[in-house]
């Protein structure tokens, strides 16, 4: 018993601890009923905040924006496993790339969890679905496992699970699926700690099989949630780095030992304290850096394609962006909109506005739990809660990004800089982060563990009305502050978008999957779906289209992503003004064939009455097939055929002879595509020349950049507006033509 007690009283002398000197089959056989029970209670937890979700997982989305954008590329990657396993990354968006699922951030590891139910039944939205609600449950009973063994108590598991999966930051996340699915680095951080843990006190051996076991889990879940968003890889390696440094400095006693021998007091009894036991320390340092090494090799094939395309297409965020999306004092007193208290006190006491990217309500009961977790923590000497405290703050502090801002939005800046700033500009990849409130995910898991330290402490109190320890005073308390957290955050009445697919998908896609189309358009003709968004950036624009376009699989101009490819956003704003004649041009221009179109989601009456002019006799498009719009008939969407116009610029093709360098006048600036398009209706026997790159060069004779001070034969500039011909050496004598529609003139140097 003297050497148990020395044992404990050198290290972490939390209750698990004291039950792994059990047994290790009367621990395990322990812990199995409590696990289910868990599993069960989070289940029915997740269908009660998440509803209707449950009822709705088949045919229904959260809205047309993050969640289709997540669903077509988990299907094309479901697809990809089966057909080409070495380009995961293959499909036909964003032509002319081929592989274009890299340019957003990590979802590789959700294409994988969701293979086997699309493989199954082709349903990427009931994928998506099940993914969402599995996120929440797992988030629950992930915390659940992780608080039981750091507490030994089932009932603080329970408050941390509660607190952890339905926080107002996690619950806003639910149309972000990579988001919810945080549940994957608390089972890492969970087996990385079985690992490392001695289950006998005393023991140099703990090399069994099951701590291999442990290793290799702590391996796969670290891998699998850094590919299910890139913002996770950055928070489990902040959340394991932290554990180890805890672990090795101070679980192990090495931070005592070495300030008593630093100290060199002898009026301590060294005997006391449990020397170090180097030899084991370094056999687990040893493996820990060689399962990190084996995980950093795993993730990085799929990292690389997009680090790839952030340095081909100068992928960073400005710092004034991360500002933006950075959290404040105030985002700690916005919850859902949905919530009980939203209305009282969010809007009524403190007249806030709520977002999904500004909630991050921690919630008063969850607060006081871990305030009592703290006095738990100094009372019973409890270093482990200080752990999950540094990490809660370390979130915090992230959230607020670069510069301190006294409110959302970056309004009312401080100047004060922050350690984000730090990362920003020397870990790589930090600086492809948009929203740096996204960081409040540590805040809520530090927050949902010291609430889970703080339960137990409750419950271990022992009060005067108890009759005896073992009586209803525990469970009661524990059962009733799991009730306190679950209703401060439930916020019924999930938002849920009808998306039907297969044989009840809207007609427009129906058919453009089925024989009839195929007889039509061929299987490599290239398509444009309008209109292509009406946000003011072209970020994830019309994510809806790629969604049911994965049926009919051919290219398409269309796409959605974080990482633009070149010249994208210029073509996204010029189809803003579509149908007018100039988009029409871009359009032949670039090769396309088909252009389907949405009228309800034209801009005006004047581009429908446009559209019905081109679509007439004499017009540039030709009605294929058209179908009532579903959500209004008095609307329609139509597919036309692109119909060339071999006389639009005739006589420029004539003027410029084969061979001749053209300069397609345009600044870096701009959002106009125009002038670079000329390229396809001039003709390829000409050096096309531009100041800005596009990844459509192949597609219009081949346009390479413009080099400075460099000289050209001929060039073609705006009428109005742009750069000035002047400053390229061209006067208004060299004017040799000018397009019927007065849109861009000829200039041929003399």
């Amino acid at each position: 018993m003297a050497k148990q007690e020395d044992f404990l009283n050198s290290q972490d002398s939390t209750v698990a601890e004291s039950l792994a000197i059990k047994p290790d089959w009367r621990a395990r056989a322990a812990g199995r009923p409590q696990g289910w029970l868990a599993l069960l209670f989070f289940a029915l937890a997740t269908v009660a905040f998440t509803w209707p979700l449950a009822i709705k997982l088949w045919d229904y989305l959260p809205d047309w924006g993050d969640p289709p954008d997540v669903a077509w590329k988990m299907g094309f990657i479901a697809r990809n496993l089966l057909e080409n396993p070495l380009n995961i990354n293959r499909n036909p968006f964003f032509y002319p790339l081929t592989d274009s699922i890299a340019l957003n951030e990590l979802l590789t590891g959700l294409g994988f969890l969701g293979a086997p139910v699309i493989w199954l039944t082709g349903n990427t939205t009931l994928a998506f679905n099940l993914l969402n609600f599995t996120s929440f449950w797992l988030s629950g009973f992930s915390m659940w496992l992780l608080v039981r063994h750091l507490t030994g108590s089932f009932g603080a598991g329970i408050v941390a699970g509660l607190v952890f999966a339905f926080s107002p930051w996690h619950y806003g996340q639910y149309g972000h699926l990579p988001l919810t699915a945080q549940q994957w680095m608390i089972f890492s951080l969970y087996f990385l700690i079985r690992f490392l843990e001695n289950t006998r006190p005393g023991t140099v051996e703990p090399w069994r099989k099951r701590h291999w076991w442990g290793l290799a889990l702590f391996v796969f879940f670290f891998v699998l949630q850094a590919l299910s968003a890139g913002y996770f890889a950055y928070f489990e390696a902040i959340l394991v780095g932290c554990y180890l440094v805890y672990y090795f400095a101070v679980r192990s006693g090495l931070a005592r030992y070495g300030l008593i021998f630093l100290r060199r007091n002898q009026a301590l009894d060294k005997a006391a304290v449990r020397k170090p036991d180097w030899r084991r320390l370094g056999q687990q340092a040893g493996l820990v850096a060689g399962a990190g090494g084996l995980a950093l090799l795993l993730i990085l094939p799929f990292v690389l394609p997009s680090l790839r395309y952030q340095q081909e297409f100068g992928f960073k965020r400005q710092l004034s962006e991360v500002s933006y999306w950075s959290a404040a004092p105030t985002s700690l007193l916005r919850m859902s909109d949905r919530s009980w208290l939203y209305n009282p006190v969010q809007r009524g006491i403190f007249d806030l506005q709520t977002s999904v990217e500004r909630e991050m309500y921690p919630g008063m009961v969850t607060v006081g739990l871990a305030a009592a977790g703290l006095v738990g923590a100094v009372r019973r000497r409890r270093p482990v809660y200080w752990l999950f405290l540094f990490v809660a703050m370390t979130g915090l502090i992230l959230s607020f990004g670069p510069a301190l801002n006294l409110e959302a939005y970056g309004l009312h800046p401080t100047g004060i800089p922050l350690p984000y700033k730090w990362l920003y500009e020397l870990v790589p990849g930090f600086s492809a982060l948009r929203v740096s409130q996204r960081f409040g995910q540590l805040f809520m898991l530090g927050l949902a563990v010291c609430a889970g330290f703080g339960t137990a402490y409750l419950a271990g109190l022992r009060p005067k009305f108890s009759l005896k320890p073992g009586g209803w005073w525990k469970p009661a308390l524990q059962f009733g502050l799991a009730g306190l957290v679950a209703l401060e955050f439930f916020a019924p009445g999930l938002p849920a978008q009808p998306t039907p697919t297969g044989e009840n998908a809207p007609a427009l896609y129906r058919w453009l999957a089925g024989p009839e189309a195929r007889q039509v358009i061929g299987p490599k003709d290239l398509l444009l779906e309008l209109p292509m968004g009406t946000t003011p950036t072209p970020i994830t624009s019309s994510p809806i289209y790629l969604f049911y376009a994965q049926e009919h699989r051919r290219p398409m101009l269309n796409g959605s992503a974080n990482i633009l490819p070149a010249g994208y956003d210029r073509l996204y704003y010029e189809m803003q003004s579509f149908p007018a004649p100039a988009t029409l041009d871009i359009i032949e221009g670039l090769g396309v064939k088909f252009v389907v179109v949405h009228t309800r989601e034209l801009a005006a009456d004047a581009n429908r009455a446009e559209l019905e002019k081109q679509a007439g006799p004499g017009g540039r498009l030709e009605a294929v097939r058209s179908f009532a719009d579903p959500a209004d008939s008095r609307f329609k969407e139509v597919v036309y055929r692109v119909k060339p116009d071999p006389q639009r610029f005739q006589r420029f093709a004539e003027l410029i002879p084969a061979g001749s360098s053209v300069f397609l006048a345009d600044t870096n600036s701009r959002r106009r595509l125009y002038t670079y398009t000329l390229a396809g209706l001039i003709g390829p026997d000409r050096r096309y020349f531009a100041p800005f790159a596009s990844v459509y060069s192949g597609q219009v004779g081949g346009v390479q950049l413009a080099q400075p001070k460099q000289t050209f034969e001929y060039a073609i500039f705006y009428r109005s507006g742009g750069p000035s011909p002047a400053d390229y050496g061209f006067s208004p004598a060299d004017i040799v033509a000018q397009d019927a529609l007065e849109t861009v003139v000829l200039y041929r140097k003399k």
